[in-house]
């Protein structure tokens, strides 16, 4: 599946819409969409080094149209290399989709409350429009309230569109933590400093969360909130590149070592201080894989033997844990790892 950009539009100084339609030759268009999936992309950059970066469906629009927002995050970054392929209008692959967290999710629920980091607005934003199209300005018994945690407020887009139903809207609440900028003055819905979920005002409880920005965001977000409404669902999309493991080595130390696949029969070498994942691929060993965040689950393998380094996940349950299940995407080897993908 490809897509191509039909138009653009600048929402800030480093944050894009982009209007995607797919090419001829694909077959997307008879395959539905709902705003709140995201897309795993696959492209090159400049050097015909491989890329892959998940962003969300905000809007689906009429005749087969769909709407991305991207921060460019600066050159030689990932997002900044899709930006421009997509200004360019170059065809870039698609080659899976995911997500659960649509309006679908929270159409039951009458008390959501959405929680986001910067770019981590998208998902909100398309459950936001969502539940405009289907509630319109009054819901009698239905409460979604988004806090929302920025640099400053010409970093956010669409902040008009989400000023305006907070105004409007019976059943949607608007609360703006500013971290960076000095503010004018405060406002009952604009203040300055970062969320402080064990003190904010949060009433009633609600039914779930749902949490997105990056994965050190949303892992603060996660806990606070567990430990302030233990019994309410929480949902997380956190879509950061996981980074390098620290060790507390130097760079003399030998980051090689051996990971062993025993279902595949196959024994690689390996580069420690990338994740198995990334080993996985370089050594076109077949995983499943989409998100590369944590979020998705697919790319899980049991520790047969060795160890591995893991950064915080979002989905693997106590059970997985207990059974010395990872995800390949979280994980980076130590020496002489066996594993079976699962």
């Amino acid at each position: 599946m490809k897509l191509i950009c039909d138009e653009s539009s600048l929402l800030t100084t480093r944050i894009r819409m982009f209007r995607l339609k797919p090419t001829n030759s694909s077959k997307f268009n008879n395959i539905p969409c709902a705003p709140g999936e995201y897309f795993s992309f696959h492209f090159r950059d400049e050097n015909d080094f491989p890329l892959q970066r998940c962003y969300t469906l905000v809007s689906v629009g009429k005749g087969g149209y769909y709407d991305f927002i991207i921060e460019d995050k600066g050159e030689e970054s990932a997002s900044s290399v899709i930006s421009q392929l997509f200004v360019n209008r170059k065809e870039i692959e698609v080659s899976a989709r995911g997500g659960e967290i649509t309006f679908d999710s929270i159409r039951g629920k009458n008390n959501v409350l959405l929680v986001a980091g910067g770019i981590g607005i998208t998902l909100p934003l398309a459950l936001i429009r969502e539940c405009f199209r289907y509630y319109g300005y009054s819901a009698p018994g239905k409460i979604v309230m988004l806090m929302l945690s920025c640099n400053d407020l010409g970093s956010v887009p669409y902040l008009n569109e989400l000023l305006d139903l907070h105004s409007r809207c019976d059943w949607f609440n608007l609360r703006i933590n500013v971290t960076r900028a000095v503010l004018d003055k405060n406002t009952d819905f604009i203040r300055p400093g970062r969320i402080d979920m064990t003190s904010a005002e949060i009433t009633p409880s609600p039914e779930m969360a749902i949490i997105c920005g990056s994965a050190g965001f949303a892992e603060t977000m996660v806990s606070a909130f567990q430990k302030r409404f233990p019994h309410s669902a929480v949902a997380v999309e956190a879509f950061s590149s996981i980074q390098k493991a620290a060790t507390g080595t130097t760079s003399l130390v030998n980051s090689s070592g051996s990971l062993t696949v025993i279902n595949q029969k196959r024994e690689i070498s390996v580069d420690t201080e990338k994740t198995v994942l990334d080993n996985l691929i370089q050594h076109d060993i077949s995983i499943r894989n989409i998100c590369r965040a944590g979020i998705c689950g697919s790319c899980k393998f049991r520790l047969e033997s060795g160890s591995v380094r893991s950064e915080p996940d979002f989905c693997l349950s106590a059970k997985d844990k207990a059974e010395n299940i990872h995800l390949a995407c979280c994980s980076f080897p130590d020496k002489n790892v066996v594993i079976e993908i699962i």
